[in-house]
């Protein structure tokens, strides 16, 4: 018989998440600093020992990447104006907007078509008033 799979513990209360929880909480100010410290000279000494070569590779490498993420959101960004722009424009063009008003959607901007004319509030109605 196969071993039962454990079940993915979606609230990440594990022993090791625990007992990370447990140290940073007795942490003290000065604990901190010094293990911050001790994160500057270890990563200044490494580096030092990288080339420059491989240190403009790795950054080329970063720019890349960054670059590719842009573009990626910025893709993603425009697709979703576009897909506004034609919810916009297709509302715009039905029949006289016939029964438009039982399909408002707040995200359009309806006062923007120039067949709607959107007066003053300054009439008063003769049976409610």
């Amino acid at each position: 018989m196969p071993t039962k799979r454990k079940v993915a513990n979606l609230s990440r209360n594990t022993s090791r998440s625990r007992s990370m929880r447990n140290t940073r909480a007795r942490r003290n100010e000065e604990h901190i600093q010094q293990l911050n410290n001790d994160a500057r000279v270890s990563m200044a000494q490494l580096r030092q020992e990288q080339s420059e070569d491989t240190r403009a590779e790795r950054n080329e490498i970063i720019r890349l990447e960054q670059r590719q993420s842009h573009r990626f959101t910025v893709n993603r960004i425009c697709r979703t104006n576009d897909q506004k722009r034609q919810k916009v424009h297709r509302a715009f063009i039905s029949d006289l907007f016939l029964r438009l008003a039982f399909q408002y959607e707040l995200d359009i901007e309806y006062y923007a078509h120039s067949k709607v004319v959107i007066g003053a509030v300054d009439k008063e109605c003769p049976h409610c008033h």
